[in-house]
């Protein structure tokens, strides 16, 4: 959704309906949604009470260091790990997840050096079952 977007609980109703065909019940869809939307409220995607809206998310660099743990776990490598879906989820392009990367390292929660787009990255750091050497 667009920042400042209205959550409209009739669509994402109908596109869990789609997902998940005659599986479940009207309450039981209604009652995932609002599930969904008070998770949403949580995390800080969504504000009001009422009536939701999309806000953008400002997430801290430890919520970014997770992130890029999950996408080094996934697979990612080098600068693609900057445009992962896990960033993305928390509302940052590559250049906002670069700064708050930078930001972990600075606050000793993974390694990394990075000229261009090449990136050496350590999360030994984040993973307390990596040996260090």
């Amino acid at each position: 959704m667009a920042a400042n977007t209205e959550l409209q609980r009739d669509s994402l109703k109908g596109a869990l309906q789609a997902a998940v065909g005659d599986r479940l019940n009207d309450s039981t869809l209604e009652k995932v949604c609002r599930n969904a939307a008070s998770t949403w409220a949580q995390s800080g995607h969504l504000e009001g009470r009422t009536f939701k809206k999309r806000r953008m998310v400002e997430p801290s660099s430890t919520a970014a260091a997770f992130a890029i743990y999950l996408a080094h776990a996934a697979g990612f490598r080098g600068a693609e790990i900057f445009s992962c879906g896990w960033l993305r989820v928390l509302d940052c392009d590559p250049s906002r997840a670069r700064e708050l990367a930078l930001d972990a390292k600075r606050i000793g929660l993974l390694d990394l050096r990075m000229a261009g787009d090449v990136v050496e990255l350590n999360l030994s750091r984040l993973d307390p079952y990596t040996v260090r050497a």
